[in-house]
């Protein structure tokens, strides 16, 4: 296609890309959103793609031209995308935008067959378009799907979401046909739910709040606390149990600034407050953040890359007793993981003796898995899948395609949290595609040491083309660098599970902190704790809290004059932190707070202190309130007061009273330092004494207690000897028990099977036999039905479970639900003879629907069509009305010349009644008047020839006494095709003398 010139240069491009898609009852919508659109320039472009024949001449420019005063052009004519202008995108072919311009793509003739043969006839130009959009456009593109039928839209939605733009859907209460918005809202992705004049206003909110933050650049984000950021995660981990802490900060801040624009809240606390009030917005940002991009066959060159060796060859190497085991992470609906399960069962065909498959697809989204588990996709996937694959592996279901079951049943869906939940191991294969980009470096590291820890050696790894594992590289060959495609490397130093965020408890770096308050806020309680804090620094004496084993629980005071760090690994037990002196006495205090009922121990010490020795007081006392202290120690250390006896030196006048020398006045000076100093070796002494004996006593009593615990783990070992030896046999038991299990599993899965087959024949059999039925349950609502019956029941899919009496028929017949709520009472089966509207005739036939156990479970209604009954019917009474009233004698005989019926003619001239004539050969009637040899030989033998003789003159004795000469004529009645089966007719009429 030629590229079109460009606009004239005062003609601005477009900035914005709006795409408007709807298809049956879309008109009226689209013409009140173009008569709501801003009267000022937005930059925005409009796109309208509607559903129209291929040859039709679209006339939406004449039409919608009275609705706006922006210039309509159509799509062929149009040049580069220029602002403020309404583009009407042609409906022959699929047009796309592509580097500013709109383009027709180009197809081959087998192409646009193989499209027009899968895809029914139905077009979905919406979702080509809306694909395109969100490539070209990004977060500025919009995509509005309005009034339709089908599914057109909903993948293209998908796409520019995954691009960070902007969804709404039609509200489907102001819809003529709800069907495509309503595929698009499954999707939970669409942003906004407006009636057609609101959405214009939605729209310019969005293009005003892009714009604003891409005209400052990073400025233009709101700063965003850390504390505020963490409390709005943590309302999201409250209600969804997922913790978003390993994810990156640019990632979080970038869809919480999406939520508040789309909400007009200025702030991130504002937005924390509507958080707060309205928990389902949680749930749509716990979505908007895990929003997934996914397709069948995403990067096609990568999935072909995979089956062409490393795939097959994996396959072929899987072992017999566990088979072939894959893993895809992140699965959303499930399209990548069945996606794989084509590869795979392609891959099946070249191996003589394919291996169990089984791939589990996991993700965190509750509600994708769902759609996954049920397989069942918009139309527009035929974009993304060859004809042969389509035709293959899926199956047509209205305006839908559906996995077959074969895929379906190599895939298990689990909801699994990658960052919390322990991995699946042994697997051959794992797909992690998209996912890393929104983590951190360290966790991606971990990750990838779990990957490496789930997979079984030479198992193969994939990841997405934006993420890359160069940290770890010596942990996996790389097979092709491109497309991120490597093999487990054996012997790697990191063989354990790493810890992840989620499975550590751990304080996350995203943990909401108590705001401070002020001291305006604090009551007066808080006041008096405070003033009583500040008298305890100032006024307490050093002390401690310690628990019942000697352990340090918490520290008051300056406590170095007398504790110090003990040599070797880092501990915090009282006696190894005691200075020489205090050991001792400290000992006998723990214990004798213990061992006693005294509330209190007072001790005292002389405490050496950096090269001195100081005289101190110990005082342990067992604390019993406050609760939360009951049972611990409290041990407080002061300088000990003057007069204090036990252990204290004596006061400096009474030794200086003791040392004076015999003239009674003078002291003793040398003297009397010499004494004070032998005093004081005395005093140290004596406390190395006490502490050699304490910790003698402390020897023995662990020498006790290593002994007393050396017997109770002789004994524990005889224990656990015996709990083995029951373990053995428990094993034994259990592998004969798992044995069992294997057989009733294989009993099972036979039975699952005949029962699929059973289920696959007997649906083969309604289907065939074209009788319309349907099964109801006890409640007259819809249980199954086939297909022939939606001639007659508007029915749909997803009209199972429906009451009957809701659905439109096609019949002239307003007793159906009567009659079946008469069966199910009586359980007497009736039949009638239904019409429908258009005339034609059924005969319907309602019978109880019986168990194999004979219980009643409902109803089944069968229509016959007996159309052709009632015309044979009418015929019949038709042509019998017109022998009786013709006067001449008439005869219709069957091909054994049995009488089958004769006028009232017949009946006058031969004088014979209709028992003695109707179902009797005509040759033996009357005692045999009537087998003349001619007659015989014409009727048998030239009638089959030539169907018909005429102007046969014979002389007949039609009874007593009558001889008469009649002309005979016949013709034979064909009934079918086949000669020689029709009746045959006989007309007399008397011979002129």
């Amino acid at each position: 296609m030629n590229r079109p010139a460009d606009p004239p240069a005062t003609e601005a491009p477009a900035r914005f890309f709006v795409g408007i898609g709807g298809s049956a009852g879309s008109l009226e919508a689209i013409q009140e959103i173009l008569e709501h659109l801003p009267e000022r320039s937005t930059g925005a472009a409009y796109f309208i793609v509607t559903h129209a024949p291929a040859d039709h001449r679209s006339l939406l420019p004449q039409i919608l031209r009275e609705h706006t005063e922006r210039p309509i052009i159509d799509g062929h004519q149009a040049g580069r995308i220029g602002a403020d202008t309404v583009y009407i995108v042609p409906s022959r072919g699929d047009w796309v935008l592509e580097e500013g311009y709109l383009r027709a793509r180009a197809h081959d003739a087998q192409e646009r067959a193989e499209a027009q043969e899968h895809s029914r006839g139905r077009p979905h130009a919406i979702d080509a378009f809306f694909r395109s959009l969100a490539r070209e456009a990004g977060e500025r593109a919009v995509g509005i799907v309005l009034s339709g039928t089908g599914t057109d839209g909903t993948l293209g939605v998908q796409a520019i979401k995954s691009q960070s733009g902007m969804a709404i859907a039609q509200e489907p209460g102001s819809c003529q046909f709800e069907s495509m918005p309503r595929s698009a809202l499954e999707t939970h992705l669409v942003d906004a739910v407006l009636r057609p004049a609101e959405i214009p206003h939605a729209v310019l909110h969005h293009i005003e709040g892009v714009d604003a933050r891409s005209a400052s650049g990073d400025a233009a984000a709101p700063e965003i606390p850390e504390q505020t950021l963490a409390a709005i995660f943590h309302e999201v981990r409250k209600r969804t149990g997922y913790d978003f802490s390993g994810y990156k900060r640019s990632t979080l801040v970038r869809r919480l600034e999406r939520r508040m624009h789309l909400h007009r809240l200025e702030t991130p606390e504002a937005y924390l407050a509507f958080l707060q009030r309205n928990p389902g917005e949680i749930d749509l940002l716990f979505k908007e953040v895990i929003i997934s991009v996914t397709s069948f066959f995403r990067d096609p060159e990568a999935w072909q890359l995979l089956a062409e060796g490393p795939l097959l060859e994996r396959l072929r190497s899987a072992p017999a007793e566990r088979g072939f085991r894959a893993w895809v992470m992140g699965c959303a609906t499930g399209e990548e993981a069945y996606t794989l399960a084509i590869l795979v069962s392609e891959c099946l065909e070249a191996l003589g003796e394919p291996p169990r498959v089984q791939i589990f697809a996991t993700d965190i989204n509750a509600e994708a898995l769902e759609i996954a588990r049920a397989g069942r996709y918009p139309a527009g996937i035929a974009e993304d899948l060859s004809a042969e694959r389509l035709a293959r592996h899926f199956i047509a279901e209205e305006d839908t395609y559906r996995v077959s079951k074969s895929l379906r049943d190599m895939v298990i869906f689990a909801r699994h949290d990658l960052l919390r939940d322990p991995p699946f191991t042994r697997m051959d294969l794992v797909t992690c595609r998209n996912l890393l980009i929104y983590l951190k470096k360290d966790l991606q590291a971990k990750l990838f040491q779990l990957f490496h820890y789930s997979l079984a050696d030479g198992g193969l790894l994939m990841l997405g083309p934006s993420e890359s594992m160069d940290s770890t590289l010596d942990a996996f060959e790389v097979l092709h660098k491109q497309w991120r495609l490597y093999r487990r490397q054996g012997g790697w130093a990191a063989e354990r599970l790493p810890q992840l965020p989620g499975v550590v408890a751990r304080r996350s770096s995203l943990e909401p902190q108590p705001p401070a308050e002020t001291p305006a806020q604090q009551g007066g309680t808080e006041l008096g704790h405070s003033i009583a804090r500040l008298l305890a620094d100032e006024f307490a004496p050093p002390c401690l809290l310690v628990n019942d084993r000697g352990e340090v629980v918490y520290i008051h005071g300056r406590t170095g004059r007398y504790l110090e760090p003990a040599p070797g690994p880092a501990q915090n037990h009282l006696l190894d932190m005691a200075r020489p002196g205090l050991r001792a006495p400290l000992a006998q205090a723990l214990r004798d707070v213990a061992g006693q009922d005294a509330e209190e121990i007072v001790k005292h010490a002389r405490v050496q202190t950096n090269g001195a020795r100081e005289a101190i007081e110990v005082r342990a006392r067992r604390l019993r309130t406050p609760p939360t202290l009951k049972g611990l120690r409290l041990v407080s250390l002061q300088p000990q007061r003057e007069g204090d006896q036990a252990g204290s030196a004596p006061a400096p006048e009474a030794a200086a009273g003791r040392r004076r020398g015999p003239a009674g006045g003078e002291p003793a000076g040398a003297s009397g330092e010499e004494g004070s100093e032998e005093a004081g070796l005395r005093q140290e002494l004596e406390a190395l004494q006490r502490d050699k004996q304490i910790t003698v006593e402390e020897l023995q009593s662990s020498n006790e207690e290593l002994q007393s615990m050396n017997e109770e783990l002789q004994s524990m070992n005889e224990e656990l000897q015996s709990s083995n030896e029951e373990l053995e046999v428990s094993k034994e038991e259990v592998e004969s028990l798992n044995e069992e299990l294997r057989t009733v599993n294989a009993e099972l899965e036979s039975r699952v099977n005949e029962l699929s087959q059973a289920n696959d024949d007997m649906k083969n059999l309604l289907e065939s036999t074209d009788i319309a039925t349907l099964f109801l349950d006890e409640q007259m609502r819809i249980k199954r039905f086939t297909e022939a019956a939606r001639n007659l029941v508007s029915l749909r899919p997803n009209d199972i479970g429906r009451p009957i009496d809701e659905l439109a028929t096609n019949l002239d017949y307003s007793q159906l639900t009567a009659d079946a709520h008469e069966v199910l009472s009586s359980l007497r089966p009736k039949e009638v003879d239904v019409q429908t509207v258009e005339g034609d005739w059924y005969r319907l036939r309602i019978m109880p629907y019986r168990t194999t156990q004979n219980a009643v479970d409902g109803l089944v209604c069968t229509f016959h069509d007996i159309q052709a009954a009632k015309r044979l019917e009418l015929s019949e009474a038709y042509f019998r009305h017109i022998v009786h009233t013709i006067r001449e004698p008439l005869l219709i005989l069957d091909a054994g010349m049995r009488i089958v019926s004769a006028n009232r003619g017949f009946y006058r001239l031969t004088g014979m009644a209709p028992e003695q004539v109707e179902g009797e050969e005509l040759f033996r009637i009357g005692g045999g008047r009537w087998d003349h040899p001619e007659l015989r030989a014409l009727l048998e033998e030239v009638l089959p020839t030539d169907h018909r003789f005429e102007d046969l003159e014979l002389e007949i004795d039609p009874g007593p006494g009558k001889r008469q000469r009649l002309w005979l004529n016949a013709r034979m009645l064909q009934e079918g095709e086949e000669q020689g089966r029709g009746r045959i007719l006989l007309a007399m009429e008397p011979a002129p003398d």
